[in-house]
């Protein structure tokens, strides 16, 4: 049996569909590709207009294969979740160039399910999952639409019928997300290690922090319990640089520690834990901060921690000896973890010989003049590194530097060119430029590169980081303390300390151009405070749906049960919401009264005004029958009778597939008029 052809209302939502649902993976799709589906979206439209033609067997296949061509070209062989993704989307556009049929429609339809569920791969935003239950709403309105009568398609009616079905969809929805055991993928597709996402990495030039402040991209979000740190000391540390060549900064790994210290590191702990470190390393005590973060995706190990890593009391994470966290995969996903509420209280053992040979060593024959700035500083203050470092701090605060986004670009001695011709430059200068002069006079010193403050959020104790927010510091090591921070920042911009950057942009106190008209538009009071609702939303979204894993759904139905063993209980109270949706939705199937079309809404008009004046239509009586009837006992209302039934038959029996508007008009100017 032949599909039926699917109506053109039909296509109309198709097209429309397949523009949205492609919208949240367009990122994906390479260039390549964009200039046939365009092609293909425009030449079904011109078909839907009734100016363009339906292509061929040959052309079809022309079409595929060329599409196969560009894929391979930009992917290669080698199979990837971007690979895969591509394939839908373009097989979903050139599908749309053989819809015919009914059978046709419904494939298409099918295919924008997949395709919305791959851009849930991508983001899992309260925004975007509001963007994709309008898409799956603009397919249910579709398929509505497929088998609508014609004279029945309306935009309104394929709304409310897609309306209806999403709401009846949410008890269930609700219940299966609650009770359904969650369990891990039994499939994964490993990301490329090109999808690293913007944010520090783990080398730094001068400039590298200055150019991601510019960006307003979601970081971390923290939640406290309790106190929160003012914005002046939230520092997070993230990465630590102790590796120099002149031209960049690095954070060593233990292989290349094993290389450059042969026999030195006698073994992986002398770096790296899993456990609590207080043998050889430092000392702990419990913090005055608890909280969890919550992290974005970053395709990289790392993960900020307020201050100095104590213990590794994260899952799936290694404590460094450099006082930093690190998981053992890269954050492919989101990632809620809490931190140890630990502080180091003494980290004074003394320093191995080959960690001070590290964060000692620099290049030979290189920044010359900051080496001798170092020399007249040290012999000015004496062997004290305390007292050292708070020198360089007044030499930045008492010489003409300047804090700016916009650093001129430093040449081979980009110390010296710092130090004694530009003077600008943004945190990563100043911290880079402190620790080589510490290390000049033999003093271990490192950079640490994380981020500062974080817009406060008071009524959900949350602190939302942005990449902007990215800082870097110094720290230096003082026997009988341990590691010690310095901020040169502080010296130069401590607005930027205590204010934040964006508040610092906007008293004037950074150098670089105009403030933009955006970030003015943003920080208006009306804008401000619902950018911060809405944060607040996609917070409490993020915490309680997105992370609703294993993990918490365990615990959840520990203090619903509460008993450990509740795996029958959560089965049994899955069958019974099952058996009563099903129950109910069979009592709605069973006294759902079937709806009318225009037609019949007409001719029950027709009955009720005949009714009105004494004649009832009997059982199995058609309607040219009872017009007769109608005729014999009032032949004045008999005659109006026949000719509205006349052309009630007319205008349903037409030939023409839509509605004739002006025959079905005036049939209901009759009707009113008997």
């Amino acid at each position: 049996m032949t599909s039926p052809a699917v109506s053109r209302y039909a296509t109309l939502w198709l097209l429309v569909a397949q523009m949205m649902v492609a919208l949240p993976v367009i990122e994906v799709l390479p260039v390549s590709v964009m200039p046939l589906l365009v092609l293909t979206l425009i030449w079904r439209a011109l078909i839907w207009f009734g100016r363009g033609v339906w292509p061929s067997d040959l052309l079809r296949r022309l079409l595929v294969t060329l599409a196969l061509v560009l894929i391979v070209s930009s992917f290669g062989l080698q199979f990837s979740l971007e690979l895969a993704i591509t394939f839908l989307v373009t097989g979903y556009a050139l599908k749309m160039l053989e819809m015919k049929t009914r059978r046709d429609a419904l494939v298409i339809a099918y295919i924008g399910f997949f395709v919305i569920g791959a851009g849930v791969l991508y983001s899992q935003s309260l925004l975007q999952g509001l963007y994709l239950l309008l898409c799956i709403a603009i397919l249910v309105a579709a398929i509505h639409a497929m088998y609508s009568p014609v004279d029945e398609s309306s935009i309104k009616g394929s709304l409310r019928f897609s309306g209806s079905i999403l709401l009846q969809t949410i008890p269930l929805t609700l219940a299966l997300f609650i009770f359904v055991p969650r369990l891990g993928p039994l499939w994964a597709v490993p990301w490329p290690e090109s999808d690293a996402k913007t944010g520090l990495s783990e080398k730094m030039q001068p400039g590298d922090v200055a150019r991601l402040s510019q960006s307003y991209e979601l970081a971390f979000r923290a939640q406290f319990k309790g106190a929160v740190p003012p914005s002046r000391e939230r520092y997070w540390r993230t990465l630590i640089l102790d590796q120099y060549d002149g031209n960049q900064w690095w954070q060593s790994d233990l292989l290349q520690l094993l290389n450059q210290f042969p026999g030195e590191i006698d073994h992986e702990r002398n770096w790296q834990s899993r456990s609590p470190v207080s043998d050889g390393w430092w000392q702990i005590e419990p913090g005055s901060y608890e909280y969890e973060v919550l992290l974005e995706p970053s395709g990289r190990q790392w993960l900020p921690v307020l201050g100095p890593a104590a213990s590794a009391a994260v899952e799936e994470s290694t404590v460094l000896r450099t006082l930093r966290l690190e998981a053992d995969k890269p954050a492919n996903e989101r990632r809620l973890y809490k931190p140890a509420s630990e502080t180091v209280i003494n980290n004074s053992i003394s320093m191995p010989s080959w960690l001070s040979a590290l964060n000692t060593a620099l290049p030979a024959g290189v920044n010359m003049q900051a080496r001798s700035l170092a020399y007249q500083l040290f012999t000015e203050v004496g062997q004290d590194p305390l007292s050292l470092g708070r020198r360089i701090l007044e030499y930045f605060n008492q010489e003409p530097f300047y804090y700016t986004l916009s650093p001129p670009l430093m040449g081979e001695n980009e110390v010296d060119d710092f130090l004694f011709t530009y003077r600008r430059g943004f945190c990563e200068h100043y911290a880079s430029s402190f620790v080589f002069l510490m290390r000049s006079v033999g003093i271990p010193a490192r950079i640490v590169t994380g981020y500062l403050g974080g817009e406060y959020l008071p009524e959900e104790k949350v602190v939302r980081v942005l990449q902007r927010d990215a800082h870097a510091w110094a720290e230096i090591w003082v026997e009988g303390q341990g590691w010690v921070r310095f901020d040169p920042t502080v010296a130069v911009a401590p607005e930027r300390i205590d204010l934040g950057l964006d508040e610092m942009i906007e008293q004037g106190g950074l150098l670089q151009g105009p403030i933009p008209l955006a970030y003015r538009f943003s920080q208006s009071g009306f804008l401000k405070s619902f950018r911060q609702g809405w944060e607040r939303l996609e917070y409490r979204w993020q915490k309680s749906v997105v992370q609703y894993q294993q993990e918490k759904q365990q615990s959840f139905m520990k203090q619903l049960f509460g008993t450990s063993s509740y795996y029958w209980q959560q089965v049994g109270v899955l069958g019974v919401l099952l058996a009563l949706f099903s129950a109910l939705f069979g009592l709605l199937t069973f006294y759902q009264k079937p709806r009318k079309n225009l037609h019949q809404k007409a001719w029950c008009q027709l009955e009720r005004k005949l009714a009105s004046k004494g004649f009832k239509r009997q059982a199995g009586e058609g309607p040219k029958d009872f017009a007769r009837r109608v005729q014999v006992e009032d032949p004045i209302l008999g005659a109006k009778a026949i000719s509205v039934v006349d052309l009630y038959i007319q205008s349903v029996y037409s030939d023409n597939q839509s509605l004739d508007a002006t025959i079905f008009d005036n049939l209901i100017k009759m009707i009113k008029q008997l």
